[in-house]
């Protein structure tokens, strides 16, 4: 009697053992898996299926970015595509020096602009034996809101000389540069002064001109200076 109760008792293990298996593997040859979540209900944001696939979505309430800017730690900007703002320009200004003191030709700058120049080209014309000096100078407000000389600042043209033609001498310039200048608030001068004198006074029916061409474009004053 004990060895007929053991044998059946081993006969009920292996059938349970052979029950069990065969339950695994039934839930196993599913032919579909999905992901979900009780709390997503919506299809579109989380969709797993059997053949790799993801649809993935993006909720856009809570799609944004908070960049912080602070006065002591302040944002980097970098404007792009503000070209539109600026007008071309280039004006030529003449002067006829007669002797050894300055004169002087003036260029208006419009209000609320500010005029940036790029390149100078320079050609001064003067009797053989003399030489001539060409200098421009511009204003720029320092911020502090008083149209002074010390917002004045002169920039030098340096002339090559060309040799003489006929009874002329010729000396002449072209620099790339970087010059600022403003309207002056305040006062009867201009953001822009061309000056041109001689190393002596000419005869009286001798010939002298200094020709500048000013080239660049006009941009809006900053609503602050």
């Amino acid at each position: 009697m004990p060895s007929l109760r053991n044998n059946l008792a081993t006969v009920s293990f292996s059938l349970a053992l052979l029950i069990a298996s065969a339950s695994l593997a039934l839930g196993q040859s599913s032919t579909t898996k999905e992901v979900s979540s009780a709390a997503n209900t919506n299809p579109q944001l989380v969709d797993a299926r059997q053949n790799g696939e993801w649809n993935v979505g993006i909720n856009p309430a809570k799609n944004s970015v908070r960049l912080t800017n602070s006065d002591v730690d302040p944002l980097a900007v970098k404007v792009i595509g503000g070209q539109s703002a600026r007008k071309p320009f280039q004006f030529r200004l003449l002067i006829n020096p007669i002797g050894n003191g300055n004169q002087s030709q003036s260029y208006a700058i419009p209000a609320g602009k500010r005029l940036v120049i790029e390149n100078v080209s320079a050609i001064a014309r003067c009797p053989v034996g003399y030489r001539m000096e060409i200098n421009f100078f511009t204003y720029l407000d320092n911020g502090d809101g008083v149209g002074d000389s010390s917002d004045i600042t002169f920039h030098r043209i340096a002339l090559t000389d060309q040799g003489a033609f006929d009874t002329t001498f010729i000396a002449s310039a072209n620099h790339k540069v970087l010059v600022f200048a403003d309207e002056r608030i305040g006062t009867t001068q201009f953001g822009l002064v061309l000056q041109a004198r001689l190393n002596a006074v000419i005869p009286t029916n001798a010939f002298a001109q200094a020709q500048v061409t000013f080239s660049g474009y006009l941009e809006d004053l900053p609503l602050t200076q």
